[in-house]
């Protein structure tokens, strides 16, 4: 999963390293400047093929482009900051981002909270205490987490 958050800092890290505006890259790349705004600010996503154009136009990899290799720093005060919501939940369940359970949960949507608490119950996320998660869930979680 990639953190179009993320690459949209990138993608403007990289213009602002040019010395380029957003009216001078948006004109280059064939798109409107409010396009690249909204990759900027995370809120969209370029395509493959413009994609493809801005890692030529900065010399640099598909890899780097989409910080592929890049570990994300998570902010234990809001685990969200700085990131696609969706992303962070996905590293998550897929143990790339390690958090303290207990001490975030009240951080997910209601939503979120269901994935998460499936992949505890199902073992795939460790928690350092079962009875000290359990005093962070509502009841109705506490009561899908014992059955």
């Amino acid at each position: 999963m990639i953190d179009f958050v993320q690459v949209g800092k990138k993608i403007q890290v990289l213009r602002l390293e040019k010395g380029l505006s957003q009216d001078v890259l948006s004109d280059e790349l064939h798109v409107t400047r409010q396009a690249l705004s909204r990759w900027e600010n995370g809120l969209s996503a370029p395509s493959i093929d413009t994609l493809i154009a801005l890692s030529k136009r900065f010399g640099v990899s598909f890899e780097e482009l989409l910080c592929l290799d890049e570990t994300p720093e998570i902010d234990p005060e809001n685990i969200f900051a700085g990131h696609d919501r969706d992303y962070v939940v996905q590293c998550i369940l897929e143990g790339r981002i390690t958090v303290n359970l207990t001490n975030v949960f009240y951080q997910f949507s209601p939503g979120e909270r269901m994935r998460v608490l499936m992949a505890v119950k199902e073992g795939r996320i460790p928690v350092p205490s079962a009875e000290d998660f359990k005093a962070v869930l509502t009841e109705g979680e506490r009561k899908y987490f014992n059955a």
